[in-house]
């Protein structure tokens, strides 16, 4: 008796178990949240596209996903959301917009964008934001509207070292290195002409090239890059390129002659070591790095 007792209770724990595990299954809105926090954009776009919920839903509290996406500062995910429909201006209960909720200045500069989109399509009107310079126009063209990541690249205070002028390139050099396309894409799309050259001379196709950036390569490409230009030491983009991928994208490699290093070379060496030697956190990294330096000064390259 005892034993059939014991097997009829394991049976109702194992129901009873089931049954609350089931009854615990996450909301999909709620798991694709998390994941748009957590940055974990794959599984966030499969459960958005799996259409179990659509893209403008809204909590109680008047959130959607876009809120959420800006709130994390996460890039990918706005781009995406927007890409599948997402509304820039839809307002949480207190009032609140996904560009209000904007953490970082891309994203601000992206949902003003879509924003701007709606309302030059009739859709609804733009939200207030901070103002934006236009970028330059040729003789009889009209101004293209800006999106903000010229102005976000001038006034964000970690370019203040930088001179105003060269904020924009030198915030698009920084999007190379950090492997950003999205963000040098909007930078490309404001005012940045992709010929642009760094404070080193080096166009930013070059620094794309020698970083083995290749969706970056394809960004400047696709907004007008050259292939043919060169750099103070007299090499295209494709001197630089190492992987396969890079090499078929920019084709094959110019003659080059080159004693020395230029100055300007010694001076991409000297920031690429700064870079390196800055995430060090033993003098084994820091001698590695210093050893990669040195072969950069010697022969121009420093991986």
């Amino acid at each position: 008796m005892n034993r059939w007792w014991t097997i009829g209770l394991a049976a109702a724990l194992v129901v009873g178990v089931s049954g609350h595990s089931i009854a615990l299954q996450a909301d999909p809105f709620d798991t694709a949240r998390y994941y748009i926090k957590t940055k974990s954009n794959a599984e966030a776009l499969a459960l958005i596209d799996s259409g179990k919920f659509d893209v403008n839903f809204q909590t109680d509290e008047g959130y959607s996903l876009l809120h959420y996406a800006a709130d994390a500062n996460n890039l990918e995910m706005v781009e995406a959301l927007l890409a599948r429909g997402a509304d820039p201006t839809l307002k949480s209960k207190i009032g609140s917009t996904p560009y209000d909720m904007a953490v970082g200045s891309m994203v601000k500069a992206r949902i003003a964008k879509a924003i701007q989109g709606r309302a030059a399509g009739g859709g609804s009107a733009a939200v207030p934001g901070p103002p934006q310079p236009s970028t330059p126009a040729g003789p009889g063209a009209a101004a293209k509207a800006s999106n903000g990541a010229c102005a976000a690249a001038i006034n964000d205070p970690a370019n203040s070292g930088r001179q105003p002028s060269l904020r924009p390139v030198m915030t698009a050099r920084d999007h190379i290195w950090y492997n950003k396309p999205v963000e040098l894409g909007l930078l490309l799309d404001d005012c940045l002409d992709p010929n642009a050259k760094d404070n080193s001379g080096w166009p930013l196709l070059h620094i794309a090239a020698d970083r083995d950036r290749v969706e970056a390569a394809r960004v400047l490409l696709t907004h007008g890059a050259s292939k043919t230009l060169r750099d103070p030491d007299g090499k295209v983009a494709a001197n630089y390129a190492t992987s396969p991928e890079m090499k078929a994208l920019l084709g094959p490699a110019a003659p080059v002659r080159q004693s020395t290093p230029t100055s300007s070379n010694k001076t991409q060496c000297e920031q690429k070591y700064r870079a390196d030697a800055a995430l060090c956190s033993d003098s084994t990294c820091r001698m590695g790095a210093m050893r990669k330096w040195q072969q950069c000064l010697k022969t121009g390259r420093y991986w």
